[in-house]
């Protein structure tokens, strides 16, 4: 079953402001995400965090990214 990314990264989260430190495997297994899948979006994360000009939209269907435009 495919799960909505935006609740992939929301259980993510969930977990790590639950625990100080945890594996991957660790968050697998307590999220029932498969250790891959939480590979790709931590990497994903990273990268987005060290972005601040990133935004994403949510419209319901879809999942839009786009760079903030410069004032």
């Amino acid at each position: 079953m495919k799960r909505d990314p935006i609740e992939i990264v929301s259980t993510i989260f969930d977990m790590l402001e639950k625990e100080e430190a945890i594996s991957i495997n660790s968050l697998s297994k307590k999220t029932g995400i498969h250790n891959v899948t939480i590979k790709r979006y931590i990497e994903l994360i990273r990268i987005v965090r060290n972005e601040p000009d990133i935004e994403v939209i949510n419209t319901g269907h879809s999942i839009i990214i786009r760079v903030k435009k410069s004032v």
